[in-house]
C-alpha cells in the first residue's frame, strides 16, 4: 500500500447548536432507544424541547448539552429513508444506488431512491474539492433541507467497481449509524505521530488539530456498540507501515465484513 493512495473520510462533527438540536431530532425519531435510563429530570426537560420547543431554564441547556454525547444516532427500526441527489452524472448515481443497497441485505431497513421533488433523509452532494464524508444516522435530520448531508469527492464514470464498493458502501455505513472504526478506544493502532501529522498536512492541507480529530481522537467506550475491534470491517480504513512505529498494517476492506453484516442487523433485526 502507498501513503500517497490513501483517502480518508472527513467524519462531520456537529457544533454545539446542532448537537443540542438533534438532541430533540433523536429523540422524536427512536424515542424509545434514546435516553432510555434518563432521569426524571433530563426526560422532563427532553419532552419540553422536543414537544413543546421549550427549554425553561438557562441550566437545562446544560442537561441537554450532556445529553447530546449520550443520545443514540441510529435510526427508528424498519425505516424507510429517502435519498436524493444534488446534481451528479447519471452513471454515478446509478452505481452508487447498486452499492448502497447492499445494506438493505442485512438490516431492516429501507433506502428510496425514487425521484422525488421533495429533498430526502439523506442528500449526497458531488463537490469535487470536499472530499467524502458523511453525517452520521440521524444527525441528518438536523442538517438544513438545502445542504448535503453526505458527499462523494473523488467518483466518476470510470472510476473501478472496488473503489466505490469501499466508498459508497463506508459513506452509508455512516448514514446508518456506524462510526469509524479506527476511532474505537481499543483500536490498538501504534501510530507514528510525526509522521501522521506530515502525511496529512502535505495531502489534505490539514492542520495539528484537524488531524488530532479526524485520526487520533477516539470515541468514549460507553458509546461503542460492537463488542470487539474489526480490522476487516468497510469502517476501518487502511493504515500503512510507514506511518506507524514497527511492523503494523491495516489492508484495503471494500465490501462489508462479516461483523459488519452481524452488526447492523442487530442494530436493525428484520422481523
Amino acid at each position: 500500500m502507498k501513503e500517497a493512495n490513501i483517502r480518508y473520510c472527513r467524519e462531520c462533527r456537529f457544533s454545539h447548536h446542532l448537537s443540542i438540536k438533534n438532541v430533540k431530532n433523536a429523540f422524536l425519531e427512536n424515542e424509545e432507544k434514546v435516553l432510555p435510563n434518563a432521569s426524571k429530570t433530563d426526560r422532563g426537560i427532553l419532552e419540553d424541547y422536543a414537544f413543546k420547543n421549550i427549554i425553561k431554564k438557562p441550566s437545562s441547556l446544560v442537561n441537554l448539552s450532556r445529553m447530546a454525547t449520550e443520545i443514540s444516532k441510529e435510526w427508528k427500526n424498519g425505516r424507510t429513508l429517502t435519498v436524493s441527489f444534488i446534481g451528479g452524472n447519471k452513471l454515478v448515481k446509478e452505481r452508487i444506488i447498486r452499492h448502497a443497497k447492499i445494506w438493505m441485505n442485512h438490516a431492516n431497513i429501507e433506502l428510496d431512491f425514487s425521484p422525488r421533488i421533495k429533498k430526502g433523509n439523506i442528500r449526497i452532494g458531488f463537490d469535487m474539492n470536499d472530499g467524502s464524508w458523511s453525517y452520521v444516522g440521524n444527525q441528518t435530520l438536523s442538517i438544513p433541507k438545502n445542504e448535503a448531508t453526505m458527499n462523494f469527492g473523488w467518483l466518476t464514470p470510470t472510476l473501478d467497481d472496488e473503489e466505490y464498493s469501499r466508498v459508497v458502501l463506508h459513506e452509508f455505513g455512516h448514514s446508518l449509524g456506524c462510526i469509524h472504526e479506527h476511532e474505537r478506544p481499543d483500536n490498538g493502532i501504534p501510530w507514528n505521530k510525526p509522521k501522521v501529522y506530515a502525511y496529512y498536512a502535505e495531502k489534505d492541507g490539514w492542520s495539528k488539530e484537524e488531524v488530532d480529530d479526524q485520526v487520533f481522537d477516539k470515541y468514549d467506550k460507553d458509546i461503542i456498540r460492537a463488542g470487539k475491534l474489526d480490522k476487516n470491517s468497510i469502517m476501518m480504513y487502511p493504515v500503512p507501515d510507514e506511518l506507524t512505529i514497527g511492523k503494523y498494517n491495516i489492508g484495503w476492506n471494500r465490501t462489508l465484513s462479516l461483523e459488519d453484516k452481524k452488526f447492523i442487523a442487530a442494530l436493525y433485526p428484520k422481523k
